[in-house]
């Protein structure tokens, strides 16, 4: 090799690296996040994803109407407009809450449902790697594993993600 190749090469393999990194650094840059809002209702942890929440209320009455189903406690005044309310504890089969009445309301948004959500209390609103959401487990109870698109990992706990979509879908039939 002759010293006025040396240069060459070297360049070149320096032109590699860079390149390299850079689709490295464009993997890393194109992983896709997703908001997904936490909440508990009764003794469970759920999340919903973030895109489908409008707003997290509190303090809304409920109006209570005769014939409704169970999950459906009444109705609530946003702003002039009139909307359902669910009871998420009881399509999720779990016990009312010690407190005995709504926590936080959480108006979700999916297409053309809207409706608020009673929880007890609205926990965190995080951002997270859409690939960190896993299948859900084939053990989860009846009620769940009917309103469940998946679920993530928190710490050691395993919180089931709800799909608006699938709620939508059983209260309106």
């Amino acid at each position: 090799m002759t010293p006025s190749e040396q240069p060459a090469i070297g360049t070149r393999l320096l032109g590699e690296v860079k390149a390299n990194r850079l689709s490295q650094d464009m993997v890393e840059e194109a992983e896709e996040w997703v908001k997904i809002v936490l909440f508990r209702a009764g003794s469970g942890h759920y999340a919903f994803f973030g895109h489908n929440i409008r707003e997290i209320l509190s303090g809304n009455e409920i109006h209570w109407v005769p014939g409704l189903p169970e999950f459906l406690p009444g109705l609530i005044n946003v702003r002039g407009d009139i909307e359902s309310v669910i009871d998420i504890q009881c399509l999720l089969g779990e016990p009312r809450g010690a407190t005995g009445g709504p926590g936080l309301i959480a108006m979700a948004v999916g297409g053309t449902f809207r409706s608020g959500i009673m929880v007890d209390a609205i926990e965190d609103v995080l951002d997270i790697p859409v690939n960190s959401i896993q299948p859900p487990l084939i053990t989860l109870g009846a009620g769940v594993r009917d309103l469940v698109a998946g679920q993530i990992q928190l710490g050691k706990r395993l919180i089931p993600l709800l799909d608006i979509g699938k709620l939508q879908e059983r209260v309106t039939l």
